[in-house]
């Protein structure tokens, strides 16, 4: 029998006459002669690794353990903690708490990926050193994620109190990475159960980032699974709707409570449903906002809508949303279409005073640039937030919607018709027009012109509709 050595200098000697042959096959153009010479020396190649890889017990442990190990952090990553968690007692209650670093994209970028990786080291470090008191390991996960699994019962007592320890802990003491201080705080979740622990401990986790709280425990009783699932599955029903072109604009007439004709129109969006139905905007619009989608659909609606109007007489108004406007795809996108549409004097931008807008500058360059093309603009809700007066001129607004919370029952309510008039006053002093929504009845449309708005939408002036009606086309 041959010895290894002996082998191993056999298949190589082949292999590199079979490289050389194959050179010079296509040295002297001929492909099919090279390309079976190509696979030939691929077959001795894979021979040799697949011989040294059985021969070789001390290779073999240590690629099995890099398989399992996080290779910036040395951790055990994340198909060690699935591989673990399968492994668990069925019959005992684990947890698992899901750690993320709050604006580590921020650090990354500022100081670079280098410093970034060594950073996720020196978080991993400490977290090591604040592990709970009980039989617990600690993983590395995705990205600048962290898992902690204990694997015996541990109570909700005692949870709270560690989350509540490591949560204020960091952001005492000194994080240092390349003698560079940096201000950490955390995000976690956790979940103590027999099973879904990932995914419940995950949903927590995000959960505590979007309500900006240091930590959450994963409650049975709140239904948050099926929210998630729900919100998983309307995310993709959203792709669907791109995919297939089924995002609809529907138009909601808008009366002039002066001329008593139907001047302009809202233009809103729905999804269609394979059967023919649609969702409205409370079903979506949530999902949307927490996913790249959302740009997408603005831009969808605000094509169609364009097109639309392009060929009729009235005006149209299209709501925008704080994220609209502070998106550079989305805002060169609208400028793009007011060129190509020439549309800009029909198009009213509605902007929801309830949308929690921070940078006030930027909506002013984008107010700017949109009325340059004769657009104009509307406060939406008006009434609903904190109602800034001030804000009104200067962000140039033509029109204020005075929200469906103060009109709907007006007819009954004193006091919401003088907070109504009050705003109705000063709007005139401003010189901008008012437009009541929720106008549901004959009463209350009397009681919106008794106090002098200027238009009224509502189902009783008439509901959204996918078509236009023939006398608002040319």
């Amino acid at each position: 029998m041959e010895s290894s050595k002996k082998f191993y200098l056999k298949m190589v000697f082949f292999l590199l006459l079979t490289l050389c042959l194959t050179y010079s096959a296509i040295w002297y153009q001929l492909p099919e002669i090279a390309c079976l010479l190509f696979t030939l020396s691929a077959i001795f190649n894979l021979i040799i690794v697949t011989k040294i890889y059985k021969s070789n017990t001390k290779l073999k442990n240590e690629l099995r353990k890099n398989f399992y190990i996080d290779l910036n952090t040395k951790l055990p990553n994340r198909l060690k903690l699935l591989k673990d968690t399968k492994e668990l007692d069925p019959d005992i209650e684990s947890t698992l708490i899901i750690i993320n670093i709050d604006s580590f994209q921020n650090t990354n970028n500022f100081y670079g990926h280098n410093f970034g990786d060594k950073f996720l080291k020196v978080i991993g470090e400490w977290l090591r050193q604040n592990l709970p008191p009980i039989d617990a390991t600690l993983y590395k996960f995705e990205a600048d994620i962290y898992a902690i699994l204990i694997r015996v019962p541990f109570s909700d007592y005692n949870l709270k109190k560690y989350l509540k320890k490591i949560s204020m802990k960091i952001t005492k003491d000194r994080i240092i990475c390349d003698d560079v201080e940096v201000d950490t705080t955390l995000s976690i979740g956790a979940h103590q159960g027999k099973k879904s622990l990932l995914k419940l401990a995950s949903i927590a986790c995000k959960e505590a980032k979007n309500k900006r709280l240091p930590y959450i425990i994963y409650d049975k009783s709140s239904h948050k699974e099926a929210e998630y699932h729900h919100n998983m599955m309307m995310s993709h029903t959203l792709k669907e709707a791109l995919a297939k072109d089924y995002v609809i604009p529907f138009f909601q007439p808008i009366l002039n409570l002066h001329t008593n004709e139907i001047e302009k129109f809202e233009t809103l969006m729905r999804i269609k449903k394979e059967d023919g139905n649609y969702y409205l905007p409370a079903e979506f619009l949530d999902v949307a906002k927490h996913s790249k989608i959302y740009s997408k659909l603005s831009m969808s609606l605000i094509q169609k809508a364009f097109e639309t109007f392009q060929i009729s007489s009235s005006s149209f108004s299209i709501n925008l949303s704080y994220l609209d406007m502070t998106n550079i795809v989305t805002t060169t996108f609208i400028l793009e279409k007011l060129e190509e549409f020439n549309v800009g004097p029909w198009v009213i931008f509605e902007i929801l005073e309830s949308d929690g807008i921070e940078n006030y500058e930027a909506i002013a360059k984008f107010i700017d640039q949109v009325k340059s093309y004769g657009a104009k603009i509307a406060i939406d809700d008006f009434g609903s937030g904190y109602s800034n007066f001030e804000r009104l001129t200067e962000l140039r607004v033509d029109f204020i919607k005075v929200d469906g919370s103060l009109i709907k029952n007006i007819h009954q309510n004193e006091e919401t018709k003088i907070i109504v008039k009050t705003i109705v006053n000063f709007a005139k002093e401003l010189n901008i027009k008012t437009i009541a929504e929720y106008v549901h009845s004959e009463e209350v449309l009397a009681c919106v012109k008794e106090v002098g708005i200027d238009y009224a939408q509502g189902f009783y002036i008439g509901k959204p509709n996918p078509k236009l009606p023939p006398t608002a086309s040319h």
